[in-house]
């Protein structure tokens, strides 16, 4: 080959290269484009569903008249109303941006309800309420005792209504069909012990939620609060115990109902210590990934009744992710007095300091 060859080559070599580079370059440039439209197209989603779930999350929120206790309410103005209350010289206005949602799990399984019996739809055993206000971004969860005295509708066998009765609040769930006829007899119930204040979403779930989203967290740590041996020896009194599935479920519900009244009290307690550190766990993992509270859900959907749509789940998710949790701050506990009626625990509400707190949550001071 001759030295005009080789220089030809060489050449056509070296031109070769940079439209090798030139073409990778394009190429990781079209992908690095379309990640950036796809993450665009992403943000804009996630940000319209967090925006249509804020707007739904108040859906029943006009028009509401609050029953408010007669303590609390003053002759010195003619408006007082469930919008205005005036209790030790401040003005209170309702605040109709806070949305409530129902929590409740249920001590029978779905699979177990019978399609015709409107008596035995399982009762509700644990029983949280989150208020939480959509322009601020607080809320509070509050602990509600089963036992709470309320007035239910009671159903008979065939569906009737037959009228109202001062029951313990686990038993409105009861009367329904185990489906939305329940769930629809639990809200009302439950709106009646918050003074008429409305419940604008609800989340049902039965036993087999415990285990799945216990583990899917990797299990949970408490401290035992009280002696649970003769349900797990495991679980004694002072033990720092990483909770499996089963253990979590003993842990959440095991009471003693033959004692004394305040059995559920001690019961809350720990379910108390146990969101505590689920929470924390879960919010940790919902910032290392978004899609943790879907995925929790999608994990035990077969045991759980929800109107939470996808939007409503970004917007809620938003919120617990921008605010966090922390027990002391963020939990609260429906206040009164529990006694025992013969066989059954009864939890009898102190309204005027239940008022008091609905008024710390739900209301604004507009003059002092």
């Amino acid at each position: 080959m001759s030295q005009y060859d080789e220089n030809i080559k060489s050449r056509d070599i070296k031109d070769s290269r940079p439209k090798k580079k030139n073409k990778a370059a394009k190429v990781l440039l079209t992908i690095g484009i379309v990640i950036i439209v796809l993450l665009i197209i992403a943000a804009i989603v996630l940000g319209v569903l967090i925006y249509k779930g804020r707007k739904a999350a108040l859906s029943g929120n006009s028009d509401v008249q609050v029953d408010v206790p007669q303590s609390y309410q003053t002759d010195t103005a003619s408006d007082v109303s469930g919008d205005y209350v005036y209790h030790d010289g401040k003005k209170y206005k309702y605040n109709d941006k806070i949305t409530t949602v129902l929590f409740a799990g249920i001590d029978k399984k779905l699979e177990d309800y019978e399609k015709q019996d409107y008596v035995a739809g399982g009762q509700a055993d644990c029983i949280f309420v989150v208020a939480l206000d959509t322009e601020t971004g607080k809320y509070k969860m509050i602990a509600v005792s089963r036992d709470s005295m309320v007035d239910v509708n009671v159903l008979g066998d065939k569906g009737y209504f037959h009228g109202t009765d001062k029951l313990q609040l686990c038993l409105a769930y009861g009367y329904g069909d185990g489906k939305q006829r329940s769930i629809d007899n639990l809200k009302k119930s439950v709106s009646r012990l918050f003074f008429g204040i409305p419940v604008n979403s609800y989340m049902i779930f039965d036993l087999d939620v415990i285990p799945i989203l216990n583990d899917q967290v990797g299990g949970v740590e408490v401290t035992v609060n009280e002696d649970l041996s003769n349900r797990d020896p495991a679980l004694y009194e002072g033990a720092n115990v990483v909770l499996n599935g089963e253990q979590a479920e003993t842990f959440v519900r095991a009471r003693d109902i033959y004692g004394d009244a305040n059995q559920n009290n001690l019961r809350m307690e720990r379910q108390k210590i146990y969101l505590t550190s689920f929470l924390k766990d879960a919010l940790r993992m919902t910032k290392e990934d978004i899609k943790t509270p879907i995925s929790m859900y999608n994990s035990c959907k077969d045991y759980t009744q929800t109107d939470i749509d996808a939007s409503l789940m970004a917007y809620y998710t938003e919120i617990f992710v921008k605010t966090g949790f922390d027990a002391e701050r963020d939990m609260m506990k429906v206040p009164g007095n529990a006694v025992t009626n013969g066989q059954y625990a009864e939890y009898y509400v102190d309204n005027d300091e239940f008022f008091k707190m609905i008024l710390e949550i739900y209301y604004k001071v507009v003059t002092e």
